[in-house]
């Protein structure tokens, strides 16, 4: 699927795609980031990766999304990072993180059944307990989402396609 990612340096739209994902080219700890997403693939069953490539470099992957199907109807994101090169200031790309959480969205009303079609759900992970407060706030305020629960979050059909709007149907 083809989106628009933020080429930070020149404040330009550049077109990139978010694509499957090949185990081996998936990024993990030893490549700076902070998932082994080849290994996290293995463990989950009814798991797929897809990553996002920008048009400049198809080689290097900006961001990465394992999303899972839990007992076949429930609609998961298990995993989601951008590069290293994408968090720090100046970053690389804006929006890669929106662009595959709407992704996400998009897959939760393509393979979601029944009450769970167009909800996608996902935990907030962090080891401190304070970083997680401080992500859970993140996606909340930029993507909608609402906590429910310890660390559980989930966003809801009509946020969902605000954030298809906004990230992949994005002309300029």
């Amino acid at each position: 699927m083809n989106v628009k990612i933020l080429k930070v340096a020149t404040n330009e739209l550049t077109t990139a795609i978010i694509r499957n994902g090949q185990r081996i080219e998936l990024p993990s700890i030893q490549t700076g980031w902070q998932f082994n997403f080849g290994s996290r693939l293995k463990e989950l069953a009814h798991s797929k990766a897809y990553v996002l490539v920008s048009d400049e470099t198809p080689g290097v992957v900006e961001g990465c999304l394992i999303f899972q199907m839990r007992d076949k109807v429930m609609t998961y994101m298990a995993f989601l990072e951008i590069a290293p090169e994408n968090k720090e200031h100046p970053k690389r790309y804006d929006h890669v993180a929106g662009c595959l959480i709407a992704f996400a969205c998009k897959q939760s009303f393509i393979h979601g059944k029944d009450d769970h079609m167009g909800w996608l759900t996902f935990d907030v992970g962090e080891e401190r307990p304070e970083d997680a407060i401080r992500l859970m706030a993140h996606y909340s305020r930029k993507y909608r989402a609402m906590r429910f629960g310890e660390t559980a979050m989930l966003i809801s059909p009509d946020d969902g396609e605000q954030l298809i709007k906004e990230y992949l149907e994005r002309k300029a």
